[in-house]
């Protein structure tokens, strides 16, 4: 080989061995974020058990200083065969803002399939983060997979326009779909990092910003306020979305991974546009409205406003009329954080073209709104459900399941009314998510004079013990996590089962690799003389902490349902295991009498 040949050889390789030193040594000193999407959970307990990396929000808003929520759902880190698991993706409705941990519809879900197949080891894994967008659906696709999901449940699309590097984001370097989905691979490795945070303090510029101490989120997030329908904004939006989505389906496609997609749904009915042109004499138009004339029609196919007072002006004339209309206030509306219909054609022309089971939670919703159109019934404002359409949601997705036989053996299949009968929300965090909401309809965007502004903090008096512990989560005086032990003892003490039920099925969400919370189920269950699913409870205890105090639980809830034999089993499956106590010994005698 000649000498100018290995020079140059030199010369092209020296740049990047130059960066794979900088890399590596940037590991070796702990500089920058690991933004794997799961990490293992320090618990000294086997097995092991993995949940979401907290700090994964951190890689799609530049880490400058906006955080993000996300629910925190343990998963084993070796799939056993009785697993079946269920990653769900998608944004803060997926999360359950503003309810989070029993009010999320993943987490009705899973209760309803652990009921219903009590021999499984059920999971379903929330990853949605709040304020992204199908960018970040499609960078955590791969790890994802890596973890062997029997299903994928996508519910997203409202985030497009001002999810972390949407199109009209502050977040956000331009509108190149390939380009920005390069900045998120190369954002893992330290060298970028790097460069990244570095830049602003090379090049700071003067340009002061919102921070979410100051205002919301929303404004925070929304840099384009005006996108006008079919705008170069609008469509870009589109592209985006269309892009990311027709690659996050391929993936899942080329690996067998079944996906269930679902539309999204809006609030139009009783929200109106947050930004529109103002009606010309609106006093007129208003006249107008009860001669029908046609000017008020042609006036509403271009201005929002306008539309949106047609609609509710038919509401109770002509609900097909209504429905037109309030529908087009939602699409001409300039500030997009609802998801314009083109989305859902998205969706669904993707669930025909992939073969890929649709559910079309907006005839969901429909067919549960009673004029025909989606409003305060089932949501809380402008996209998030309440309670009752979060629980539409995993009714929805539980029944599309079935239908799709993921799961053999529906014996015990659990009714809608039985389900909603048990939704496992305690009514503190009802609350607490119902001042979130009181104070965001406080300010931006639901009233634009508040740019910049916090609301004043929310006052109550005569308050009920729920209230008070709402107010004190929601101000952040006690952690959940206390709130609902105390909670627990009182309702039990106070001998209100439903109350202390509610609160105990929550705790098993947050730790349910900890058996002393499903005994604490079980326990007010068999105080509310409901023996089959104390049995539930108290099996999922003795699988987890496998004590002979367990083993003597769950035994003597089976002699009480007469079933002796596995009660035999049980207790002498704990002897077996080296539990030779007097207590477990008297039982297992007793029953062999």
């Amino acid at each position: 080989m000649k000498k100018s040949t290995l020079y140059k050889i030199i010369a092209i390789l020296l740049p990047f061995l130059l960066v794979l030193l900088i890399e590596l040594s940037l590991r070796i000193i702990g500089y920058g974020e690991n933004y794997q999407l799961f990490k293992k959970v320090n618990a000294d307990k086997k097995p092991d058990y993995l949940e979401m990396n907290s700090t994964i929000a951190g890689k799609y808003f530049k880490n400058n200083g906006l955080t993000s929520d996300n629910q925190s759902d343990l998963f084993l880190k070796t799939k056993t065969d009785s697993t079946f698991r269920v990653f769900v993706q998608g944004a803060s409705t997926v999360v359950g803002f503003p309810f989070y941990r029993g009010g999320s519809f993943p987490r009705m879900l899973k209760q309803r399939l652990a009921l219903t197949f009590p021999d499984k080891n059920i999971e379903v894994v929330n990853t949605g983060i709040t304020a992204v967008n199908s960018y970040t659906l499609w960078d955590v696709t791969d790890e994802i997979i890596a973890q062997k999901p029997d299903l994928i449940i996508i519910y997203a699309g409202h985030n497009e326009y001002y999810g972390a590097l949407g199109v009209g984001s502050s977040v956000s370097y331009g509108n190149y779909p390939f380009l920005i989905r390069t900045y998120l691979r190369l954002k893992s490795y330290r060298f970028f990092q790097l460069l990244e945070n570095s830049y602003p303090k090379l090049f700071s510029s003067s340009e002061k910003k919102l921070n979410r101490n100051e205002t919301t989120l929303m404004e925070v997030m929304a840099k384009e306020q005006r996108i006008p329908y079919n705008s170069h904004v609008y469509k870009d939006g589109l592209v985006q979305f269309e892009s990311n989505l027709k690659k996050i389906l391929k993936k899942y496609k080329r690996n067998n991974i079944p996906v269930i997609i679902s539309t999204v749904v809006s609030n139009e009915k009783d929200i109106k546009p947050f930004i529109s042109d103002s009606i010309p004499n609106k006093d007129k138009f208003l006249e107008s409205l009860a001669d029908e004339n046609s000017k008020t029609s042609g006036l509403a196919l271009h201005n929002a406003m306008a539309a949106y007072t047609l609609g509710k002006f038919y509401l109770q004339k002509n609900q097909d009329s209504a429905k037109k209309y309030l529908h087009l206030a939602k699409e001409l509306d300039f500030l997009r954080f609802r998801a314009p219909e083109k989305i859902n054609d998205i969706i669904k022309d993707f669930a025909e073209k992939f073969d890929i089971p649709l559910v079309d939670m907006e005839h969901v919703f429909l067919e549960h709104s009673p004029d025909n159109v989606i409003g305060d019934e089932l949501l809380t404002e402008h996209v998030h459900p309440n309670i009752k359409g979060q629980f539409l949601m995993a009714d929805a997705f539980y029944n599309k399941i079935k239908e799709l036989d993921f799961l053999k053996d529906w014996d015990d299949y659990i009714t809608f009314d039985e389900a909603f009968q048990d939704i496992p929300t305690t009514q503190i965090d009802s609350m607490q998510g119902k001042l979130v909401i009181e104070d965001l309809k406080k300010s931006w965007p639901y009233n634009l004079n508040m740019s910049g502004a916090r609301p004043m903090s929310i006052q109550r008096s005569n308050t009920s013990y729920e209230e008070r512990k709402a107010l004190d989560i929601y101000r952040k005086i006690m952690p959940w996590d206390q709130v609902m032990a105390e909670a627990y003892r009182k309702y039990e003490n106070d001998s209100d089962y439903n109350k202390a039920l509610q609160v105990a099925e929550s705790l098993i969400f947050e730790f349910p690799e900890q058996g002393e919370v499903y005994r604490m189920a079980g326990n007010i269950c068999l105080k509310m003389n409901d023996t089959n699913k104390a049995v539930y409870y108290f099996l999922k205890c003795n699988q987890l902490e496998k004590s002979s105090k367990s083993a003597q639980q769950l035994a003597s809830v089976y002699i009480k349902l007469h079933q002796i034999e596995l009660a035999r089993k049980t207790l002498i499956e704990a002897k077996r295991k080296g539990f030779n106590d007097q207590p477990l010994d008297n039982m297992l005698k007793e029953i062999k009498e």
